[in-house]
């Protein structure tokens, strides 16, 4: 992963019980949308949950617990709402549904443990960058442009 000095920013967020990590470069802004603000897209995959208009642009949202298999659900009180984080990857933006975005942090690359081909088939691919161990803390970190496939 580079240079075991290499300090990387990520922004960390939960799904469910757990944590993830992106890189804070692929993280645009994080915002509170109103169910009524996502279009549904008819026949479009199940994890797309539509599109919404943020800053003049329509922008796809996923549901990033059904793409990884997650199904706990977790109770913010608002029903309503949504929180979306905005990803910008390659000029492709969309946003992601996730359950509450925990902090922003610095990790340098040797804080990272890398995962294993065996454990990638048993995580379901290569959207595993690695795990992050920090106190009490796993940080799974994500590569998104595998996760959604913006490679192909």
């Amino acid at each position: 992963m580079g240079n075991e000095n290499d300090v990387i920013k990520i922004v960390v967020f939960r799904l469910g019980k757990n944590e993830y990590g992106l890189k804070v470069d692929e993280v645009r802004e994080v915002l509170k949308l109103k169910k009524s603000d996502i279009t549904p897209l008819p026949n479009a995959p199940s994890y797309v949950v539509g599109v919404t208009n943020i800053r003049g642009e329509i922008t796809p949202i996923i549901n990033l617990k059904e793409v990884l298999g997650i199904y706990e659900e977790v109770e913010n009180g608002k029903k309503d709402e949504k929180l979306v984080m905005v990803i910008e990857i390659d000029q492709q933006t969309f946003g992601i549904l996730v359950d509450g975005v925990n902090d922003v942090m610095q990790i340098t690359s040797d804080m990272i443990t890398p995962v294993s081909a065996i454990k990638k088939s048993t995580l379901g691919g290569d959207y595993v960058e690695g795990i992050v161990k920090i106190e009490n803390r796993l940080i799974i970190l994500l590569n998104i442009s595998n996760l959604l496939n913006l490679n192909q």
